[in-house]
């Protein structure tokens, strides 16, 4: 007869993993709860529940009391690192999900996980039970044997069953070994000392000669390595420790209640509810077989009823623009040889507009692709018909390749579950299609093969394949339409969604197509003057230091500065933090902290140069397109929380404005030609404005109202000046106040930024909060009004969820409510311009300009205009980004022209 299983699950082990699985990119459901832990333990447990079929199933979790271990050794566990907050605040939800699936929770004091699971597996062999112990952890090996195997639960291994043979594979040991073998090496991980100079490979050697410990310490002279029988000798102390440390106790005074233990069937009618309120729709799925969220009918995405149909005949084709021209709305989405629209091919469009079913227009097929270019441009180019996609600012750049200018975007499915999902980082189709849809889509794997250098081009992939991975693309695109615009209502986003955020697609595509020119010869000039610079100050870096080194070696500069020259001495100061490694730290901001010497100074100001010269001088030339000669960034608008675009490829957000060297590489973006200039348009304090607005402080908007610079009143009213008094050290410090309140600083932050004592800085704020009361109001009702609902909002209604608010650990809540007070503020400035934007391009557009937008950065937009334009587009700028939005405060724009990026500026 086969045996009856009992798996026992590692819960602790189980819960640290799921957690940090999505770290990256954590789970966030639409109302903010973070569920990195509880998906990933339901996942596990789903998989071992419907896969495995055990007879019996606990899982079990260490407490937080102290157990034998630490009465033994109080160093044991000593290293391990604090659970973040956000992890400890999932564990009543993993604690529900375990009990929703109807498994035991067992745990006791005084013992770990480890130990209960030990002696379960022990009761449960003398009941002819076989044991599986689901876990990772090494220190279970020795449990292994007979009826006892583990389960392992590491990354890439999780169906893995270790048996005796098993172990042997993996450590080259016997289980009745391991104990020995961990005494040996130790576990920096358990804090478990070791034997200092027995590593893995050392502690295998030995117990494959000597067999166990005891008969190797009987045996030490015959130990080859001096240095080995040496530590082995003095050290036996600890190698006695460790393994009483690293035995796992197997008489825990747990009862067996198998009755207890039994698995019962999964009850959809407790677990689909929890799920649903987590949103793990494609567990729903694995669960009742059908998705009961309500969002949409699986049934719909039976491979047998989509009906995915290959376009590959004019007939077919003419046949699909008529379809299409008969339309509303459709979503198509382009096959590519690429990610980088101005180099890449289509290989193919597919196209959806009704669930289940899809068409695939192969590029290198039977029909000429001219034929498909001219037959489909007037549906792209018709406003009338509605088109969608996921990311579609990407496929209408490929269109673009094509001559073809796309209207009608009036869908993206990317940008919709960014709103609906404010913090959700998994919003790539195959996510949102599991997610919302509980659907598992073709992996693109599956047709070009993993990353590297073999992987095909999509081009190289039979047209068949890509037809059917195409289709499902469109079709599964048309189906999150459905679901995220319901979603938009729930979150009443849908305004933000259709006045703000697609429009603007259709902006910055233009901008992206439109590009930017680079004056390649000045980088060049440019790059050769850095390198100039930067073998200057390294030769004076090394004359400093008495010798020659890696500059670029983090190691060796902090052998130089920390112990050669111990420059923290000659400062008074204290040395650097370590890093893990146990080397002292050289980056920026520790740097920072000792930049009082010289050459401390020297080697900042080299790498600020080095950079500049690798990140911008010598890169940007590198990525002009050859098609047409300019530089393309792309623009986000699903990366930055607080709404503001991001860019990348290459990133132009971050292009230097401090400092005389930085500002320089401006000088390198120029107009097309010498009949145009390049305009700058900057909003001046806009986020002050916005304070201004959203608090209602009356004192914050007389000082604009009255046109008053605001640094230069805000010094006049914390340092009790008149305002001809203020000079500029007192403006100064009063700007670090004015933005520093937006972020909200803390007195420490002030006093660091300003160098001064805490409770000056804490002075300075009071009078802060005395001449502009209704801020402190505003800062103290947003942080309640937060707390209360999870999340703030900006004023047009862009959410963010910040559940750190209610974190015990008070930086990690400061730091929360910093997010809360800036969010609604830098939120809004960033919907301004964006509706700016919009405007300006209409206006351009209705007043046939040939003026074009080129970049935004932050409160900044940079235009490309002709000299005789100038005039008129500057006016016309200026007037559409002040009046943007209806503010209780006059906003206000600088401007500037010139015949490059700088001087304009």
């Amino acid at each position: 007869m086969t045996p009856k299983k009992l798996f026992l699950i590692d819960g602790s082990a189980l819960y640290y993993r799921s957690y940090f699985a999505f770290i990256r990119t954590p789970l966030i459901t639409s109302s903010g709860e973070n569920t990195n832990a509880s998906f990933g333990v339901a996942d596990y447990l789903l998989k071992i529940l419907l896969s495995e079929k055990p007879d019996y199933v606990a899982v079990v979790f260490d407490t937080s009391a102290p157990t034998f271990r630490h009465q033994m050794y109080d160093q044991y566990k000593a290293n391990r690192q604090e659970m973040p907050e956000e992890m400890r605040a999932q564990y009543p939800r993993v604690c529900e999900v375990i009990r929703a699936l109807d498994i035991p929770i067992l745990s006791m004091e005084g013992f770990e996980a480890d130990d209960i699971m030990g002696t379960l597996a022990k009761k449960a062999s003398q009941k002819g039970i076989a044991t599986f112990l689901a876990t990772g952890d090494k220190d279970m090996m020795q449990l292994v044997g007979g009826d006892v195997l583990m389960y392992s639960m590491r990354p890439g291994k999780n169906s893995e069953i270790i048996d005796a043979a098993g172990v042997k594979a993996e450590i080259g040991l016997r289980p009745d070994q391991v104990v020995d073998y961990l005494a040996l090496m130790g576990d920096s991980s358990d804090n478990v000392p070791g034997v200092p100079k027995v590593g893995k490979k050392t502690a295998q050697a030995l117990l494959e000669e000597f067999d166990t410990l005891a008969n190797l310490y009987d045996n030490l002279d015959k130990v080859p390595g001096k240095a080995v029988k040496a530590s082995l000798e003095e050290n036996r102390h600890l190698a006695d420790l460790s393994r009483k440390l690293v035995i796992i106790e197997t008489d825990v005074p747990i009862e067996a209640d198998w009755e207890a233990l039994k698995r019962s069937p999964v009850d959809p009618g407790k677990v689909i509810p929890l799920f649903q309120t987590l949103e793990f729709t494609s567990l729903i799925t694995r669960v009742s077989g059908a998705d009961l969220s309500g969002a949409v009918d699986v049934s719909s995405f039976d491979e047998k009823k989509q009906d995915y149909r290959l376009i590959n005949s004019e007939k077919d084709l003419q046949q699909l623009s008529a379809d299409l021209s008969a339309l509303d709305f459709f979503v198509f989405d382009s096959e590519t040889t690429g990610l980088d629209a101005f180099s890449s091919e289509i290989v193919g469009l597919s196209f959806a507009w009704e669930a289940g079913r899809a068409v695939y227009v192969p590029f290198n097929g039977a029909i000429p692709s001219p034929k498909i270019i001219d037959t489909l441009r007037p549906i792209f180019e018709n406003p009338a018909i509605g088109k969608g996609g996921q990311n579609v600012k990407f496929d209408a750049l490929m269109l673009h390749q094509h001559g073809i200018h796309l209207k009608g975007i009036t869908f993206d499915t990317l940008i919709a579950a960014f709103l609906v999902i404010p913090g959700g980082r998994q919003l790539n189709l195959d996510a949102l299609a599991q997610s919302l849809l509980g659907y598992q889509m073709i992996s693109i794997e599956n047709l070009i093969g993993p990353k590297g250098k073999k992987q095909l081009s999509m081009a190289e992939v039979e047209v068949e394949d890509v037809s059917r991975y195409a289709c499902e693309d469109a079709d599964i695109t048309l189906q999150l339409v459905k679901v995220l615009s319901e979603k938009l209502d729930e979150t009443e986003t849908r305004h933000l969604f259709e006045t703000v955020e697609m429009p603007l697609v259709s902006v910055l595509l233009e901008m992206e197509k439109t590009g930017v020119k680079l004056d390649t010869a000045f980088l060049a000039e440019m790059s050769v003057t850095l390198g100039e610079d930067i073998e200057r100050l390294e030769k004076e870096i090394h004359e400093a230091a008495g010798e020659s080194f890696n500059t670029n070696s983090t190691q060796q500069l902090a052998g130089i500065l920390f112990e050669k020259l111990e420059i923290h001495k000659a400062l008074g100061k204290r040395p650097p933090k370590k890093t893990k490694t146990g080397k002292y730290s050289t980056s920026e901001s520790e740097l920072l902290k000792y930049e009082a010497h010289p050459l401390v100074h020297q080697i900042l100001e080299y790498r600020k140069l080095a950079k500049l010269k690798s990140t911008y001088v010598d890169a940007l030339p590198q990525l002009i397109a050859a098609r047409d000669g300019r530089l393309h960034t792309s623009f986000n608008q699903t990366v930055a929380a607080t709404g503001r675009l991001s860019s990348h490829d290459p990133n132009l957000q971050n292009i230097p404005i401090r400092g005389e060297r930085g500002r320089e590489i401006r000088k390198a973006f120029i107009p097309a030609d010498g009949d145009k200039l390049i305009l700058s348009a900057d909003y001046s304090q806009v986020e002050l404005r916005i304070m201004a607005h959203i608090s209602g402080d009356d004192g914050l908007r007389e000082a604009f109202e009255n046109g008053e610079d605001i640094h230069s009143s805000t010094a006049a009213a914390i340092f009790g000046i008149p305002m001809e008094a203020v000079e500029a050290d007192h403006r100064r410090k009063a700007k670090e106040v004015n933005f520093g309140i937006i972020y909200g600083i803390s007195r420490f932050g002030l006093a660091g930024r300003l160098g001064i004592k805490a409770d000056e800085a804490e002075q300075i704020i009071l009078s802060y909060f005395s001449r502009y009361p209704k801020v402190n109001n505003y800062i103290a009702d947003t942080i309640r009004q937060a707390m209360a609902d999870g999340y703030v909002t900006t004023m047009l209604n862009r959410r963010r969820y910040i559940p750190d608010l209610l974190s015990q650990n008070q930086n990690i809540r400061q730091n929360a409510e910093r997010v809360a007070i800036n969010t609604p503020i830098q939120g809004s400035a960033a919907d301004l311009i964006k509706i700016a934007m919009i405007n300006i391009q209409k206006a351009l557009e209705a007043g046939q300009h040939q003026a074009k937008m080129i970049l935004q950065v932050h409160d900044e937009l940079v235009f490309e205009v002709p000299r005789a334009e100038l005039a008129a587009v500057k006016e016309l700028v200026i007037r559409e980004m002040e009046g943007a939005m209806d503010l209780k405060v006059p906003l206000k724009v600088d401007c500037g022209s010139g015949d490059n990026w700088m001087e304009a500026h």
